[in-house]
């Protein structure tokens, strides 16, 4: 059978690491909001990429409907992949 102070000293440890965890928590939960509060509003002359941000703000079901917004993706990811739109498709 365990003595008392092994008993109490295990409940020290296991106090100070649930103590690090909600610590490390707190601690990610506020720099996500930092990172969402300090993230600068883009503007840029480029209007793909002002396309693209509208598009982000859309639901699923409105960026089904949004040709617009279907078109600024194909071109996004054809700049992205380096892509020829001639052969799209064909490998």
């Amino acid at each position: 059978m365990r003595t008392g102070s092994e008993h109490v000293l295990r409940l020290i440890a296991f106090g100070m690491g649930a103590i690090v965890i909600a610590m490390g928590a707190i601690e990610l939960r506020r720099s996500l909001d930092e990172e969402a509060v300090d993230r600068p509003v883009l503007t840029s002359d480029n209007p793909l990429r002002t396309t693209l941000q509208h598009c982000r703000t859309l639901t699923p079901e409105a960026l089904e409907a949004d040709t617009e917004c279907q078109a600024a993706w194909t071109e996004n990811r054809r700049r992205f992949f380096g892509t020829d739109p001639d052969s799209e498709g064909v490998k």
